[in-house]
């Protein structure tokens, strides 16, 4: 083909044909596609850039095939937009989404937030969960994942994106996490008994090690402290004395009634609640969630059909379930209401008339950090430290399991949809072979702490 004569005109591209130029403001090649017009008469473009021509014409290449898919990724859509827009659109209760969002925060927005979605590829995405993998469990490097995979199937299906590119990358090991406990049949009755103000006797005033500022504790005759404190192994322990009115440690304090705690009262008052949830393995959402109209004392039945999830519903259809109540968490639910009941006289006009079984003094629902607060502050004035709320139903998959109850009853017990569930979360507790489940928690608890021996060998 015969070259450019000179003086020859610059033969202009056919119309259609990209533009690539360069930018000398950027030092970079540019190219652009025009889509047309839009509904306010504007010209609509799509550019991209490159360091040379070549880069730049793969660049539109792979635009146009994005285009023809029906793909329209605004040029400035980045990682944190796509992620918030998915967090705006969840329907889970506020709870939940709280989590999530503060996930996202800590982890994708810092370090991948300002990354633009159409140019995220399975590369960056495997060198983020790598460069988290340090600091965080498996479980919550799945959690992470799934956050950014879910979020960018939302692009998908809004033709914002075409790949999603998480889908491809396997995730680094992470560090061990920190395994589900379940309380001992003797914790457990020593955090039922605490509930029913017979907590067990601290007689001792202890030191632990050697500082002279430190502070003394409340200490039982097995070594255990009011507040839950472990001491490390090998710290000296001196005895002080046996007049508990001289502990210094506040949390001993409050946990023996020493000192005046607002919330003393109203942990005491949810006996009925730590019945449920250790004797049951009610989720804690299905506990405060839990409404008056689905308990029946007379037949000694409740209905699991409800949680404080976002619209109210359980978190399976196997979930929904109903319960024989062990004769125990009879009783006490029977006290309980007539407790409730003197409560929402007092609180008057300002009583929130929601239904719940398990709610603050003036009706209101109880947050899932509000409840799992005062769980533990039930188990530490229980002497056995830190717990909370979930835990208890591990424990009560525990008992049931080591006193014989079937697998089979006690998934249903629990609403898992499946045995496999219950054999793959619970495994750490679950024995070989396993009676039903109220009579078995009247046979371990019914007879403690003033409860009537004769009925409650009789289930």
């Amino acid at each position: 083909m015969p070259g450019k004569q000179p003086g020859e005109p610059k033969k202009r591209r056919e119309r259609g044909d990209d533009g690539i130029h360069w930018d000398k403001t950027n030092r970079c090649y540019e190219g652009t596609i025009s889509l047309g017009y839009g509904a306010d008469g504007k010209r609509l473009r799509r550019t991209v850039s490159g360091k040379t021509k070549a880069e730049v014409k793969d660049k539109l290449d792979e635009l146009h095939k994005e285009i023809e898919a029906g793909i329209r990724t605004p040029a400035t859509y980045t990682v944190w937009q796509c992620v918030t827009d998915w967090l705006d659109d969840l329907t889970f209760d506020e709870d939940t989404v709280a989590q999530y969002r503060g996930q996202a925060n800590k982890w994708i927005r810092p370090r991948i937030g300002h990354v633009k979605l159409k140019e995220f590829s399975a590369t960056d995405a495997d060198k983020f969960f790598k460069a988290i993998a340090g600091s965080l469990s498996k479980r919550s490097l799945l959690m992470v994942k799934s956050t950014l995979r879910r979020a960018i199937r939302r692009a998908q299906v809004h033709d914002l994106i075409g790949k999603n590119v998480v889908e491809l990358i396997d995730l680094p090991p992470g560090q061990p996490g920190r395994p589900s406990r379940a309380m001992t049949e003797e914790q457990a009755g020593r955090v039922l008994a605490t509930t029913r103000n017979s907590a067990i006797r601290f007689t001792t005033v202890t030191k632990i090690g050697k500082a002279k500022t430190a502070a003394t504790h409340a200490a039982a005759k097995n070594g255990d402290l009011a507040c839950g404190t472990r001491p490390r192994t090998g710290t000296p322990a001196q005895i002080f004395g046996q007049d508990l009115n001289t502990v210094t440690c506040r949390s001993c304090r409050i946990q023996l009634g020493l000192d005046e705690d607002e919330h003393e009262d109203e942990a005491l008052r949810l006996e009925a609640l730590f019945v449920l949830a250790i004797t049951l393995g009610l989720r804690p959402g299905e506990l405060r969630g839990l409404a008056w109209d689905l308990v029946d004392l007379d037949r000694g039945v409740i209905r699991v059909w409800r949680s404080a999830r976002k619209g109210g519903d359980v978190k399976t259809p196997k979930s929904r379930r109903s319960l024989k109540l062990p004769k125990r968490a009879l009783e006490t639910l029977r006290k309980h209401k007539q407790r409730q009941a003197s409560e929402h006289e007092a609180a008057g006009s300002t009583w929130q008339d929601n239904n719940l079984v398990f709610c603050h003094q003036d009706g209101r629902r109880y947050t899932r950090d509000a409840l799992n607060w005062r769980f533990s502050k039930m188990t530490k004035r229980a002497g056995i430290g830190h717990w909370h709320a979930h835990e208890a139903r591990h424990t009560a998959v525990s008992i049931m399991s080591h006193n014989d109850v079937p697998i089979q009853d006690i998934s249903d017990a629990m609403g898992h949809k499946s045995t496999h569930v219950t054999e793959t979360v619970y495994r750490h507790v679950i024995a070989p072979a396993i009676r039903g489940g109220a009579s078995v928690m009247d046979d371990i608890f019914g007879d403690q702490d003033g409860t009537d021996d004769g009925e409650a060998k009789t289930a």
